[in-house]
């Protein structure tokens, strides 16, 4: 029950319980005081009545304040009936069931107040935003109803973009999204109305969307393919009433029909032996796995491999070449050689994996959190010498670096790691407890030990052994759900639902849905989220090292080989020299010439084993000119 009564908002008693204990935002407070003052008071605040006859409030306190400082004499509040569980809750759920309008929503109340005679200076009052946020507003008014429908979910172009797609007419840009959105409707939906999921935006870029809008009028004599090629494509082409006579008006407005056709002709045109490469996000051809391109003004070698890609920004083909990476060491090549990698000329086109990388992350996230419950589960029953196995493997971790410890008490800013190790050693000398410091190990690991899908904070391969050690599958939570479900593939969901004897269905909606209701309250966990899958991996890491080591000291025997080659070489060289000359050669001394008559003529230079010694010339060539006269000259230039 509730009662409705009119009351001075500074006789309002602050709760002491409120749930809201961060500090208020003062400049959110201030707007909210405008607002109100503009529009009035919407929602009353709740209050509940104390024993001594004063009202505290329940729900509502920046309300409150900013009545107080609106200076509203006097303002509505609902006094509520009941005991303090239901106060409290009102309270909290008050606070935590409030969302945001979305940016649609937030148009069409403009629009409403625009018919009732509301200027704009008194809506950006009532809503508390600036000119600048309406006009941002107002571009939906011109825009697709999909796109909209991204912007609420979060999906949305930048401003920039936003401008370009309302400066489109409405027509272009349902053509537009319907051929980037072709194969992904379901059964006979029209394609144009397709809404853009979570898992889809991770592939589309607004950009290139954009790119296609501007690209209106795309003329056939600026390309080079012909009518097979454009009929493949799906090129239809109109005719330029008004361009000039003596030449070919034919245009096209699909921008991504004319990027196919180019890349079909392309294909065709290419050179014998020659790539086609996807084309990267600056216009650059990217060369295939186990290659690189070969830059302008590098030489091209016989054993390059000439490539063709096509710009996505400009449709025109461009031609380059690319070269074999050299091997990695421990990595042969196709004669057992350390220097060249062999890849396929061709390689298939990228499929889209089972699992999306959002999926991935969702995984390290679970196995994180297993991990951790596991170590903390282990207790006192776990064994030191699995603890020392356990700390070996943290060594060897990815994050090897200890300080990065993100489970930080909220108050006293001291880690984990550091109160478990301030727990064994509080007077500076070792606490020989074994339940002390089997509790305190298990801490410290789980502290900085997780299976997040990073280069720099996920811990990698040890981690996943670290869960197989301490049993962490069984604390793996039940993953047939949605969120997760939904970052399957096609073909990854499909295999899903047959690896648990379900049929196959049409669409991944519908199999996502029946795995769901085949596990139940159940629990279902992918093989490929399971700990075990790391032993595999773990064992294939440790053979590639063995090789590559291996690899490494042949290379390095053989260079020590060829070193005791050259100094043997060396020595035979010096002996032989010993047997011909008898005795080493004695340096001639320099002796000044004589005075001769000038000449503008220059003398003959004297070969080099009759010239006295010359202090530039190495005495090694001065002593070989001399033993072999006839066929030795040096000349000093």
């Amino acid at each position: 029950m509730t009662e409705l009564r009119r009351v001075d908002p500074k006789t309002l008693v602050v709760n002491p319980d409120n749930p809201r204990r961060s500090a208020p935002d003062p400049r959110a407070d201030h707007q909210l005081a405008l607002n109100i003052k503009t529009v009035g008071l919407i929602h009353p605040p709740c209050v509940r009545e104390l024993e001594d006859g004063r009202l505290m409030i329940v729900a509502g306190h920046r309300r409150v304040r900013a009545c107080i400082a609106a200076k509203l004499g006097e303002i509505d509040v609902h006094v509520r009936q009941g005991d303090e569980k239901s106060h409290t809750m009102a309270s909290v759920a008050e606070n935590v069931v409030r969302e945001a309008m979305s940016e649609s929503d937030q148009w069409n109340g403009v629009l409403d107040m625009r018919v009732k005679g509301a200027s704009d200076t008194e809506i950006c009052r009532a809503f508390m935003i600036t000119p600048g946020y309406l006009r941002g507003l107002s571009l939906l008014a011109q825009m697709h109803a999909p796109i909209i429908a991204a912007i609420d979910a979060g999906m949305g172009p930048s401003f920039a973009e936003r401008n370009a797609i309302a400066r489109t007419p409405l027509e272009r840009q349902r053509d537009v999204w319907a051929e980037v959105w072709a194969e992904s409707g379901e059964g006979e939906s029209d394609p144009a109305d397709y809404r853009m999921t979570a898992e889809d935006f991770q592939y589309f870029e607004w950009s290139e969307f954009v790119q296609a809008l501007d690209r209106t009028e795309l003329y056939a004599r600026d390309f080079a393919f012909d009518e097979a090629t454009a009929k493949e494509a799906g090129v239809v082409w109109e005719e330029d009433l008004f361009g000039q006579g003596d030449q070919d008006n034919r245009y096209c407005t699909s921008f991504p029909a004319m990027f196919r056709a180019q890349k079909l002709w392309a294909e065709k045109t290419k050179p014998d032996g020659a790539e086609m490469l996807e084309c990267g996000e600056y216009g650059s051809g990217i060369a295939l796995e186990g290659y690189r391109r070969v830059s302008t003004w590098e030489s091209v070698l016989e054993s390059d491999i000439p490539v063709v890609w096509v710009s996505p920004g400009t449709l025109e083909i461009k031609t380059g070449h690319m070269r074999a990476l050299a091997a990695r060491a421990g990595e042969e090549g196709v004669n057992g050689s350390l220097n060249v990698t062999t890849v396929p000329a061709s390689t298939a086109p990228k499929e889209r994996p089972d699992i999306s990388g959002m999926g991935l992350k969702l995984i390290g996230e679970v196995r994180t959190q297993a991990l951790r419950e596991a170590l903390a589960g282990a207790g006192e029953d776990v064994d030191p010498w699995d603890l020392v196995g356990a700390f070996l493997l943290a060594l060897s971790a990815n994050n090897v670096k200890v300080d990065d410890d993100h489970t930080y008490d909220p108050y006293g800013g001291v880690s984990a790691r550091e109160r478990a190790v301030g727990r064994v050693f509080p007077e500076g000398v070792l606490v020989r407890d074994p339940a002390t410091l089997r509790k305190a190990s298990l801490e410290v690991l789980g502290s900085f030990m997780n299976c997040e899908v990073s280069m720099h904070s996920g811990s990698g391969l040890p981690a996943l052994l670290l869960g197989v050690l301490f049993g962490a599958d069984a604390h793996m939570p039940n993953m047939a759900f949605e969120a997760f479900l939904k970052t399957y593939s096609k073909s990854g969901i499909t295999k899903a639902v047959k690896a648990e004897g379900l049929e196959e269905k049409p669409t991944g909606k519908a199999m996502r849905e029946a795995l769901m209701g085949h596990v139940g309250e159940g629990r279902w966990v992918p093989e490929a989220a399971g700990f075990g899958e790391g032993i595999a991996a773990w064992k294939e890491e440790l053979a590639r090292k063995a090789k590559s080591a291996a690899a490494r000291a042949k290379l390095q025997a053989e260079l020590e080989g060829e070193d005791e080659q050259d100094e043997g070489l060396g020595e035979e060289i010096d002996q032989t020299g010993d047997e011909e000359e008898g005795e080493d050669l004695a340096p001639v001394e320099v002796v000044a010439p004589a005075d001769e008559p000038e000449t503008d003529e220059e003398p003959p230079a004297a070969p080099l084993s009759e010239r006295p010694a010359d202090p530039r010339i190495p005495r090694e060539l001065t002593e070989l000119a001399r033993a072999m006269p006839d066929h030795f000259e040096v000349v000093m230039v």
